[in-house]
C-alpha cells in the first residue's frame, strides 16, 4: 500500500511539473511570435559598430561602413542578413567608387581584406575589409556605388549608396526591403 501511494503521490508531482513547464513554455514563446509579426512589415537594423549599412537583395546580406573622419580610413563589415554575425568571402578586395559633391571628387577604392590573428580570419577567408583615402579625409557623406562583391555564392553589382544613410531606406521603398 505505502509503496502504491508513493507512486501515485509521484506521478501527480511529475504530471503537474510537466504541466507547468510546458504552460511556461508556450507563454514565452507567444510574446516572441508577436513581437517577430509587429516588426515584420518593416524592421530596421542596428549597425553593430555603429556605421553605415548597406542591405545585399532582399535582406540577404548586409555590409557594414565605418568612416575615421580624421584619417580617411573606411572599414567594412560583411554581414548576415539580419546585421547581426559576420560572413566571410573569398574576395581579396571590394571596391568601391566614391563621389564627393562638396570638393568635386571622384575616384575609386579598393578595400582589402583584413587578416585577423584572433578570430582566423585570413586574406580570401574574410568579413573585413579596409582602406584609407586622403579623399576621404574629413567627409561627413558622399555617394557610393560598390562594384562587385560576392556573398555566400551570390554576385552583387553597382550597389548604390549614400554616405551616413545607406540604402536601407531606399530599399525599402521600392518594396526590395
Amino acid at each position: 500500500m505505502k509503496i502504491e501511494r508513493a507512486i501515485w503521490r509521484w506521478t501527480a508531482i511529475l504530471a503537474i511539473a510537466i504541466t507547468q513547464f510546458s504552460c511556461e513554455k508556450k507563454e514565452e514563446h507567444r510574446p516572441q511570435q508577436t513581437e517577430r509579426h509587429e516588426t515584420d512589415a518593416h524592421h530596421e537594423h542596428t549597425a553593430p559598430h555603429g556605421g553605415t549599412l548597406v542591405v545585399f537583395g532582399d535582406e540577404f546580406a548586409h555590409i557594414e561602413f565605418v568612416l575615421d573622419q580624421t584619417t580617411g580610413a573606411l572599414t567594412g563589415y560583411v554581414l548576415d542578413g539580419e546585421a547581426e554575425k559576420p560572413v566571410r568571402l573569398s574576395q581579396k578586395t571590394v571596391e568601391l567608387k566614391i563621389h564627393r559633391e562638396d570638393i568635386e571628387a571622384d575616384f575609386s577604392l579598393q578595400l582589402s581584406g583584413v587578416v585577423n590573428v584572433l578570430t582566423g580570419e585570413t586574406e580570401g577567408d574574410t568579413s573585413q575589409f579596409a582602406a584609407q583615402s586622403d579623399g576621404l579625409k574629413g567627409a561627413s557623406e558622399f555617394h557610393a556605388e560598390i562594384v562587385s562583391i560576392a556573398i555566400m555564392g551570390q554576385i552583387f553589382a553597382d550597389i548604390d549608396f549614400e554616405f551616413p544613410e545607406g540604402n536601407e531606406e531606399t530599399h525599402s521603398e521600392h518594396g526590395e526591403h
